[in-house]
C-alpha cells in the first residue's frame, strides 16, 4: 500500500488463475491482467506514484519481472543474461525495483533494477548459495535474505547497502549462526522481519517478530499477544510502526497486529477480525497509518482486507 491509500497484490480470476489487482482508495478494483499470451501475474509493491512490480508469465511459459505503470500498463523488466525468469518485489519512489533471479536448478539470486532499466547481480557475494530481496527503501538500502536448501532450509535476514552488493547478515535474536528473514524497510532503515527466539532447533524456540535498526547493538523484540509463541513483522512504515502477525492463546488463530514504541517500550496492539474469522495477517502499513493484509471469513475464504486508522 502507498501513502495515496492504493493497494497492490492478487486474486483469483474465472479461469482459477491469480491476477495482479489494484484497490484504488474509494474501493475501485482494477484486473491489471498479464503479458500478452501470459495467463497469470502478481503484484507485491507499490510505490508513492503508483508503479506496481511484481512477476507474470510469458507465452512461452518463463515468468518474468514486470512493472504496471498508475495507468496500468505493463513493461517486463527482463532478467540477468542467459536467464530467462525473473521476479520482482519491491520498488521505491524513484523506480529501483528488487526481486531475484533463478540461476540454477534451486539457486536464486538477489536482483536489482536500477531506474533505466538495467539490471544486475546483488547475490554473488553472500555467506549462503541463494539470496532474494524483498524491499528497497528511498536511499537504495535493501533488505532481503540468504538461505540454503538443504540441509534444513537455513535461511538468514540481510541487507545490502545502497549501490552494495555484498549481502551483510542481519543477527538473530538468539544469536549468531540462526534462522531468520527480513520482510520491509522503511526511509530510515528501519529492517523488520522475524528471527529465531533462542539457540537449539526452531521449534523450541519460535520465531519472534523483529526489528533492526542501524547501529543499534542488537536487534529489537517486538514480542507477541499474551498467550502467543510466535509473531512475525512484515512492514514498518515512516513513523516506525509495524505491522504483521501474532499468534494467540487459542490454538490454530493468529491475528493482524501492529507493534508501537510508547515510553514503557513496545505495544502489541490486535487488530479486529472480520466477523466469525479466526485468522489474519497485516502486510503492509501506510505513513498515515492505514493497514492492509488478509483475513479469514466465517466460510474459512481468505479475503484482502483494509483496517482504517
Amino acid at each position: 500500500m502507498n501513502d495515496q491509500g492504493v493497494v497492490a497484490g492478487y486474486g483469483d480470476v474465472a479461469n482459477g488463475l491469480s491476477h495482479a489487482i489494484r484497490w484504488n482508495r474509494d474501493g475501485r478494483i482494477v484486473d491489471l491482467g498479464t503479458l500478452p499470451g501470459g495467463t497469470y501475474s502478481y503484484a507485491y509493491g507499490i510505490n508513492d506514484r503508483g508503479d506496481i512490480v511484481g512477476y507474470a508469465n510469458t507465452a512461452g511459459g518463463d515468468n518474468r519481472a514486470v512493472r504496471w505503470a498508475a495507468d496500468g500498463s505493463i513493461t517486463d523488466l527482463g532478467g540477468l543474461p542467459g536467464h530467462a525468469s525473473s521476479y520482482a518485489y519491491g520498488i521505491n519512489d524513484k523506480r529501483d525495483v528488487v526481486g531475484s533471479v533463478p540461476i540454477r536448478s534451486k539457486i536464486y539470486h538477489a536482483a536489482k533494477w536500477q531506474t533505466g532499466g538495467t539490471v544486475s547481480d546483488i547475490g554473488t557475494d553472500s555467506p549462503l548459495p541463494a539470496t532474494s530481496a524483498v524491499a528497497i527503501n528511498n536511499h537504495g538500502v535493501v533488505a532481503g535474505y540468504t538461505y540454503e536448501v538443504s540441509p534444513g532450509h537455513y535461511v538468514e535476514a540481510v541487507t545490502w547497502a545502497a549501490a552494495g552488493t555484498t549481502a551483510v547478515v542481519l543477527p538473530a535474536l538468539g544469536g549468531a549462526d540462526l534462522r531468520s528473514s527480513a520482510n520491509g524497510i522503511n526511509d530510515r532503515g528501519e529492517i523488520v522481519g522475524y528471527s529465531q527466539s533462542g539457540s537449539g532447533a526452531p521449534t523450541n524456540y519460535p520465531f519472534h517478530a523483529t526489528l533492526w535498526r542501524p547501529g543499534a547493538s542488537a536487534p529489537t523484540d517486538l514480542g507477541t499477544l499474551p498467550g502467543g509463541d510466535s509473531s512475525v513483522a512484515n512492514g514498518v512504515n515512516a513513523a516506525g510502526v509495524v505491522v504483521g502477525a501474532s499468534a494467540t492463546s487459542t490454538p490454530d488463530e493468529g491475528d493482524a497486529v501492529l507493534w508501537r514504541q510508547g515510553k514503557n517500550g513496545w505495544r502489541v496492539v490486535p487488530l479486529p477480525q472480520l466477523g466469525g474469522g479466526n485468522s489474519s495477517e497485516a502486510t503492509a502499513v501506510s505513513d498515515g497509518g492505514d493497514v492492509v493484509g488478509e483475513a479469514s471469513t466465517a466460510a474459512g475464504q481468505s479475503v484482502a482486507v483494509r483496517w482504517k486508522k
